[in-house]
């Protein structure tokens, strides 16, 4: 059953990607990747972040190729806003600009379209639907309990209020 259930997810997975990319060439976008919408996720959730702190959420990525992810999501696309600290200049923090909110907005407005395709398609009864709801609940919880031991994910996830 679980061999049937993953390939099942994966293969929604694959149309639900189709579907964005479509979605995505009829969008005048700025052409950010995933990466980029989950950093300006998790800046929009926090609210003001340091680029180590964004770091520290991406283990398997270096500091210095964060900081040049968010050099390019400053200088070319506009999407944030780069303030040194008055007391260390060392410390750069990381806000979201009125663009990038609008940006972010654009991206959350597309995946709401395919969700509500998704769950269209899926014709679940009322019933269905709760019980959906219960099961996304626990993986979130297990999700969170895993993310409670990063501390920088963990802050996310509380300040997101989710």
């Amino acid at each position: 059953m679980e061999n049937k259930l993953v390939n099942a997810i994966s293969d929604l997975s694959l149309r639900m990607r189709l579907i964005k990319s479509l979605q995505e060439e009829k969008s005048s976008s700025s052409n950010l990747s995933d990466r980029d919408f989950l950093l300006l996720e998790m800046v929009s959730k926090a609210g003001r972040m340091t680029i180590s702190q964004i770091a520290a959420l991406h283990s398997n990525v270096s500091e210095s190729t964060i900081s040049t992810t968010i050099t390019r999501l400053w200088r070319d696309k506009k999407v944030v806003s780069k303030t040194r600290c008055p007391e260390n200049q060392r410390v750069t923090y990381v806000e979201l600009t009125e663009k990038g909110k609008k940006e972010l907005e654009i991206f959350a407005e597309h995946q709401a379209v395919r969700y509500k395709a998704l769950l269209k398609a899926m014709q679940i009864s009322e019933d269905e639907g709760k019980m959906l709801i219960e099961i996304i609940s626990r993986a979130n919880n297990v999700f969170d309990s895993h993310l409670e031991k990063d501390k920088a994910a963990s802050e996310i996830i509380k300040k997101s209020g989710v």
